[in-house]
């Protein structure tokens, strides 16, 4: 073969790889949370998964969206097989040391508690959240697997009784509330407001109370695997700084 065909040979393959390269979709694995992220007829739905769809594309980034549990996904990006990236993360010094994190896409509105009627008043009375958790009398319930903010975090991993932990989803551990196999439990407005429009939620006997020292609601990332280029990452905080402007 002439050297000139070779070569042109060689440049080809070398622009077609870089293509394919270019095209492969980027992971994108999404936890069951509504209204911030779950699936309708197989598609990915919740205002932070359209905030991320519009982000993807002002990169130009092509997505592959896959719902996958938060304790998975977690271990996906820890084990770094592949480049993927999942939204609505919170960021914390465990987490940082196995993932990249973009600029924040959204921040939350502060926790409230939800509690058992029954200790609605006990707790209503008590004038500190801090001093709640500290409170051996009631036992809080917490989601397995995830984290309330770095302030939240540590009272609860202090509290004086060890939380009782839900696998699934906000409406079982409210569930665990109404029955009072747990006192009370933390949740966001977001989740609240969501849960109410459950038939299921209604009938519990729940009560919310609001602490005026509860921490300011975290922010949330796209935590991305090592896999992901840096170059990916700056794409993604482009847009970010493009269309979410107060992530600054």
């Amino acid at each position: 073969m002439p050297c000139s065909t070779r070569l042109l040979t060689l440049l080809a393959t070398s622009c077609a790889g870089a293509a394919l390269a270019q095209a492969t979709p980027l992971a994108i694995e999404y936890r069951d949370k509504p209204p911030y992220s779950y699936t309708v007829e197989g598609k990915p739905a919740g205002f932070l998964m359209e905030r991320t769809a519009k982000l993807l594309k002002r990169a130009g980034i092509e997505p592959r969206y896959a719902e996958v549990p938060i304790r998975r996904t977690l271990q996906n990006l820890q084990a770094n097989q592949a480049a993927l990236c999942s939204p609505g993360l919170y960021k914390n010094p465990e987490r940082e040391a196995f993932a990249r994190f973009s600029l924040p896409i959204h921040r939350d509105r502060p926790h409230v508690v939800l509690a058992h009627a029954s200790v609605a008043a006990q707790i209503r009375a008590i004038p500190r959240v801090a001093q709640l958790f500290a409170d051996a009398s009631l036992q809080p319930g917490v989601l397995d697997g995830v984290s309330y903010g770095p302030q939240l975090d540590q009272f609860l991993a202090t509290a004086a009784k060890p939380p009782l932990r839900a696998q699934l989803a906000p409406l079982q551990l409210a569930r665990m509330v109404g029955v009072r196999r747990a006192d009370y439990m933390l949740i966001d407005e977001e989740d609240l407001n969501w849960l109410r429009k459950d038939p299921e939620f209604a009938p519990l006997p729940l009560v919310r109370v609001e602490f005026t020292d509860m921490p300011r609601g975290e922010l949330r990332y796209l935590a991305c695997s090592l896999q992901v280029k840096p170059q990916t990452l700056d794409k993604l905080n482009q847009a970010i700084r493009e269309l979410v402007p107060e992530a600054d």
